[in-house]
């Protein structure tokens, strides 16, 4: 266990261990059963608290939706703190159905924030993932086409790679079902165009050609699409 776990876990402990030294030592034990019905949520409140950084999405989920995250976490526990103080010291007031039900409510409400806007993180995180790999296509071929263009010494050659390139590259980063096989096989051809550049032009030419009617295919199906 390293330090900055025990200090972590230290920390944590520090309202447990003080509010419950301030609870026995002031209020005792002998409390009707409203009192030990806010001492068990307020626990479950700050537990949950402690609990959120390790339920919450761990991708690249904007920092706004993790706090809010927090947030909605610590609101509970501070609207349970107070109504526990506001039950501790007027015990003989409240009865245990109106605890119960406000309790009830409370938490109910809480559980359905908390796990519609986790819901939500996680389906900005599945949409933030997507857009990466999309992304890192176009990248990754991007810069394959511009690989081959550089090591390529015949000017005309040279000349059709760029155009390629730019063919390539202005394509929609957006991607789906549809077109994976035309972007496999776009990936196989730029490998052989790789090989072809310093072997044959005539054959580089003719590859070239075909990588540009796959991409343009696949630029035609997504277009057509969205």
């Amino acid at each position: 266990m390293t330090k900055k776990n025990i200090l972590t876990i230290i920390l944590d402990t520090v309202f447990i261990i003080a509010f419950n030294i301030l609870f026995f030592v002031n209020k005792g034990t002998n409390h009707v059963a409203a009192v030990w019905i806010c001492y068990g949520f307020l626990h479950f409140a700050y537990f949950m608290f402690l609990l959120t950084p390790l339920i919450e999405a761990r991708g690249k989920t904007a920092y706004l939706s993790k706090l809010t995250t927090y947030s909605i976490s610590f609101l509970y526990f501070l609207i349970e703190l107070i109504l526990s103080v506001i039950v501790f010291f007027n015990e003989q007031l409240i009865g245990t159905k109106l605890i119960i039900s406000i309790q009830t409510i409370i938490t109910a409400i809480y559980i359905i924030v908390l796990i519609t806007n986790l819901l939500a993180n996680d389906a900005t995180e599945r949409k933030q993932m997507r857009h990466d790999i999309e992304n890192d296509f176009i990248k990754s071929i991007s810069a394959k086409a511009k690989f081959i263009e550089s090591i390529t010494t015949n000017p005309n050659l040279k000349n059709r790679i760029n155009n390629m390139y730019y063919t390539i590259h202005s394509s929609p980063i957006i991607s789906c079902g549809e077109v994976a096989a035309y972007e496999t096989k776009i990936i196989e051809l730029l490998e052989d165009l790789e090989i072809l550049v310093g072997q044959n032009a005539v054959a580089a030419t003719e590859k070239i050609t075909e990588i540009e009617r796959f991409v343009n295919k696949r630029n035609l199906v997504l277009k057509t699409k969205y």
